[in-house]
């Protein structure tokens, strides 16, 4: 167990994945209760949003002891709701709530997130535990050929659901640069439908947008599988109504054609929709889609967007669909940080069960900076050129090779030593190396300290000990409080991010 603070912690032991809640149990009652007063006052600090997000999915357990036990869908999840409410969740606990030495405990229970929300309407019971890609259609029976996206009536009654298996919430590296939208997504799949609906969420190209709404599908499909989810691109919805739109010239029998399309996309309760700026200038199929959004959002089905650029640098698409997009939740996700980066690399190597070495990693980390998906690219390039040349070893000469092949001109690889990196922090601050090594303790001089500590942990293979040792024998506690500290601010405070990433500019330049 992993005591977080005096009166907040996690059971790690714990992960119930077969447990069924017995909400009419005496114990479920009781921590019911207390629950909802705890909720009550959550909602006098935070916005009915953030209680929606964070807390509307937790599923009180027991109450012991004045030991408050809830269920949370993961440990990532209870990670963020520590880091963000930690405050005013311990704010709560010591107002002697819980009463004396209360306390509030998190445990893992995957299957009592499968059901409706823990403050919905119905509790209807989920039968099937597969993430069944394929379903039942009713009346219409639409069948998609992914071969040219036509729909047609066909004797099979069923659709595929076009989502990649592979694309889930434990492939999804989170990071600063993608937290909201994370977070809106995890809230999502536990409540589609009900919150965040629409959702809108827009970034550069490469950076994660498809495997994020994608696996909200998959999440959704494993939690509820009795539900219509089908993931589609702009272009190939377009295709699909110009493709309906034609057969309607040749056949007037209404078997086929815009009204089978429109009963396919009306039937969902979930649609996903990438790359919808591709809708622009298509006057008709935006019509369509209006018509579509209308009567999905009318009976309470989620439609999923994503996008390349923000709403309001989309062009050619009528405003009444604009502001359609505005009216849920929208998220960005940014470019990935250089920390998250070597996260997203090790994480790809790992699905890879390829092993390389640190040096290796940075190395590409520092000079792929835009994309995920040009990341993917290099570590596929990397594999084939060490299995067809180098007999299976990935090293440094390979990385190089890949890279510039890759994204043109690169910075040769070198050894990063911490004289370099005291020599490049002290030059940015304007500070001498010797006030930094040496054991004055002013403001400016202390936060450059442990900056040039910070990144002699995350640039090389040094210890901690060794690194205290560059920096006039510090111990490894002080080394390790400073690294903690700065990699704290970096997540908090923008400047001090951009700080470090010039330094880390400066370090490549030398």
């Amino acid at each position: 167990m992993i005591k977080l603070s005096t009166n907040q912690r996690f059971n790690e032991n714990t992960n119930e994945k077969n447990v069924n809640i017995d909400k009419t149990s005496d114990e479920f009652k009781s921590a019911e209760s207390v629950w909802l007063k705890f909720i009550e006052l959550l909602k006098q600090n935070l916005t009915d949003a953030e209680i929606d997000t964070w807390f509307s999915i937790i599923v009180p357990k027991s109450y012991e002891e004045n030991i408050l036990t809830v269920y949370v869908p993961s440990k990532d999840y209870y990670s963020i709701i520590e880091k963000r409410f930690n405050k005013q969740i311990t704010g709560i606990i010591e107002s002697g709530l819980l009463g004396e030495s209360g306390g509030l405990q998190y445990e893992i229970n995957e299957t009592s997130y499968e059901n409706d929300n823990y403050y919905s309407e119905s509790d209807d019971e989920i039968n099937a535990t597969k993430n069944n890609q394929i379903h039942k259609i009713e009346d219409y029976s639409v069948l998609n050929e992914k071969a040219n996206n036509v729909f047609k009536i066909g004797a099979d009654h069923t659709f595929a659901s076009n989502l990649y298996p592979k694309y889930t919430f434990d492939g999804f590296v989170k990071g600063e640069s993608n937290e909201l939208a994370l977070a809106a997504a995890y809230a999502i799949a536990n409540n589609p439908g009900k919150l965040y609906n629409p959702f809108f969420v827009y970034g550069g190209v490469g950076i994660g947008k498809t495997h994020l709404t994608q696996s909200i599908g998959n999440e959704i499909l494993k939690r509820f599988p009795d539900k219509k989810v089908y993931y589609t691109t702009a272009p190939d919805f377009t295709t699909s109504f110009t493709s309906s739109i034609a057969r309607d010239r040749v056949d007037f029998s209404g078997a086929s054609g815009t009204k089978q399309l429109d009963s396919f996309y009306k039937s969902l309760d979930v649609l996903i929709i990438d790359d919808i700026q591709n809708l622009a200038g298509k006057i008709g199929t935006q019509d369509f889609m209006y018509q579509i959004f209308n009567t999905l959002y009318n009976n309470k089905k989620h439609i999923i967007f994503s996008c390349d650029k923000p709403i309001s640098q989309i062009k050619d698409i009528e405003e009444r669909l604009i502001s359609r997009f505005k009216s849920g939740m929208v998220a960005d996700i940014q470019t990935p940080s250089w920390e998250m980066r070597v996260a997203i690399i090790k994480r790809k190597l790992e699905e890879s069960g390829i092993d390389v070495t640190e040096e290796v990693i940075h190395y590409i980390a520092t000079n792929v900076k835009d994309s995920i998906r040009t990341i993917e690219g290099i570590i596929v390039g990397m594999i084939a050129e060490s299995t067809l040349i180098y007999k299976g070893e990935i090293n440094m000469d390979i990385a190089e090779k890949v890279v510039q092949r890759t994204v043109g001109y690169i910075r040769k690889s070198k050894t990063i030593s911490i004289e370099n990196i005291i020599y490049s922090v002290a030059y940015y601050y304007k500070l001498s190396e010797n006030s930094i090594l040496s054991k004055k303790r002013t403001k400016d001089i202390a936060f450059a300290r442990q900056i040039a500590m910070y990144l002699a942990k995350e640039l090389t293979n040094s210890t901690l000990e060794t690194i205290g040792l560059n920096f006039g024998g510090k111990d490894h506690a002080t080394v390790l409080y400073s690294c903690n500290s700065i990699k704290e601010q970096i997540k908090n405070n923008k400047e001090v991010a951009s700080q470090v990433e010039d330094i880390k500019e400066q370090i490549n330049l030398l």
